[in-house]
This record gives C-alpha cells, sequence and structure tokens, in this order.
C-alpha cells in the first residue's frame, strides 16, 4: 500500500499520529512471527538466546539478528523518510524491541513521553531516564497478532503540550484532563503500524484476561541526539545494506546505552531451571540453609 509522505506528515502534526496500517506485507509479518516463535520459549540466560523476562513482559534478546525481514522492516524506506522528513534531520535507530505482553492484574502501564534518553548506570544498575523537550522524532509500534484488548492508545494533540511540561515523563496525574482525547487501537489485525511523535503522551491499555499480544517497535532519534541502544545484527544480513539503512542502524557510531530493558536475573528462572538448581543442592545443606530462612 502506498502512503502520501505530505499527508502523513500533516497527520502526525495536526494530532500527533498517523496510522500506516498496510505497509508491511502480511506474509512478511507471518514469516518473522514464524522465526521468533522459538526464542520465545525460553529465556535468555548463560548462553542460550531467547527473551528477557520483566514482569508480565517477555523482550526478545538480539531482536535484529532473527531474520533480515526484521532488520528491512526498521530501515523501511517509507518509515525512514517519513522520520526525517518529521525530524528535519538524519535518524538513527536509537531504541528498538519485539516483545509480547501478557495479561496482569497486577501492572498497568503509566501514561508516559519518550522524547528521553534511557542510560544504564552500571552502579546502581538501572536505567536513568533524562528528558529532552527540543527531542522530536517518531516511535513506530506494529501489532505483529491480532489484538483484541490491551492495545496502544495515544492522547490526541498531546504532542502540542507535552513539551511544555519540562523533564516531565509520567502523565498519570493529568488523565482526568485528557480522557476525552483517548484514541485506543483495539479490534486490529497484524499489521496494524502506528507512527507517532513521541512527545504525544501515550501507553498500552491495561487488560486483566484475552490473549497475549506481541508488537514491534522503533524509535528514530535526529542526528543530533545520541547514538542509543546497540545494534546487534547477525552476519547473514551485512549483505547488500545499503548507506541510508547503515545511517539508520548507526554503523561506525558507539552505542551511549545498553539494550532495554535488563531485568533482575531472578526473573531469567524458569521451573525446570529452579528444579535443577535444586538438585544439584545436597539435601543437607539445603535443609540448613531453609531452616536458617526461618529462623
Amino acid at each position: 500500500m502506498k502512503f502520501d509522505l505530505n499527508g502523513c506528515l500533516k497527520q502526525i502534526n495536526d494530532i500527533g499520529f498517523v496510522d500506516l496500517s498496510g505497509l508491511i506485507e502480511i506474509n512478511d509479518i507471518k514469516e518473522i512471527v514464524n522465526e521468533i516463535e522459538r526464542p520465545f520459549q525460553a529465556t535468555h540466560v548463560n548462553g542460550r538466546r531467547g527473551y528477557i523476562k520483566m514482569g508480565n513482559q517477555r523482550f526478545l534478546a538480539n531482536t535484529l539478528s532473527w531474520g533480515r525481514k526484521i532488520l528491512d522492516i526498521y530501515t523501511n524506506p517509507f518509515i525512514v523518510e517519513l522520520c526525517e522528513a518529521y525530524s528535519q534531520s538524519e535518524v538513527h535507530l536509537s531504541n528498538y524491541r519485539i516483545y509480547q505482553t501478557l495479561p496482569s492484574k497486577n501492572f498497568k502501564m503509566w501514561w508516559h513521553v519518550d522524547n528521553k534518553t534511557d542510560v544504564f548506570d552500571y552502579e546502581k544498575e538501572i536505567f536513568i531516564p533524562e528528558i529532552i523537550s527540543a527531542d522530536k522524532g517518531l516511535i513506530i509500534i506494529m501489532y505483529l497478532v491480532d489484538v483484541k484488548e490491551g492495545g496502544v492508545q495515544l492522547v490526541k494533540g498531546s504532542h502540542k503540550w507535552s513539551r511544555k511540561h519540562e523533564g516531565k515523563e509520567s502523565f498519570d496525574d493529568l488523565e482526568v484532563n485528557f480522557g476525552e482525547d483517548i484514541v485506543t487501537f483495539n479490534n486490529k489485525p497484524k499489521g496494524t503500524l502506528i507512527a507517532y511523535d513521541y512527545a504525544t503522551i501515550h501507553r498500552a491499555e491495561p487488560y486483566q484476561g484475552g490473549n497475549t499480544r506481541m508488537s514491534l517497535f522503533g524509535q528514530y532519534s535526529p542526528s543530533w541526539m545520541p547514538t542509543g541502544e546497540p545494534i546487534i545484527l547477525h552476519s547473514r544480513d551485512l549483505a547488500g545494506l545499503t548507506e541510508k539503512q547503515m545511517q539508520v542502524l548507526s554503523f561506525g557510531r558507539n552505542s551511549t546505552t545498553e539494550n532495554w530493558p535488563i531485568a533482575q536475573p531472578v526473573e531469567a528462572l524458569q521451573k525446570h531451571d529452579i528444579d535443577n538448581i535444586l538438585n544439584s543442592i545436597p539435601k543437607r545443606k539445603l535443609i540448613k540453609q531453609l531452616l536458617r530462612k526461618t529462623k
């Protein structure tokens, strides 16, 4: 499907986002889903490639390495042209991930903006966000499965005023003021693709039941912004990259943070991992440890 660049730019400028559904072929999406089915079966730990678990979400480790079609989506010519026209600058992929979200009664994403950097603090072992009001770019989110509920929510027009709240990342406290402007992308098929100004206030709709969501996320920053996350590619996919693709993938630039997220190690343990740990500890020593914990 073809899209009009000027029409898309006008819509983003007016309301903060544009629907690009149909830009990516459904067969390409199906191929990607098949390629990443196996790594989403096990956590990424101690040499075993898989996903990073954090709460009710699973993030595919080494996202770009699982197939050339993933890389080609992130460097899609129209997406890049749109991002550069909107930012009025060459852009690079500063944050990216493919992730699954499971229904949860305990987790509710906050209303937030993403015109920021997230630099990893190695001493505190946390990401430190810094809001940058002048940062202007786009994020894409594409559904890799049909989404009935728990979809992306955007606050129409909020990109025009959120930057005035300097240093503010979370907007939960203002929800009462923008409730009527919330646009929710539920009951949408795989391939639904939204591009939005990352100063647009947004979140994923909280949901407690239903199917697991799976989405592709990418953030495109102007050239004057820090590089962002490391770009990890498979050597299979290096042949034939264009100069523009290499630019978007930050060839020759040092990363300025780590790949998000970095979860607590205990979250990587699956049931069989715990069983193996327990079986490896002599029973007498295990009993002593348990007794010590109960005192």
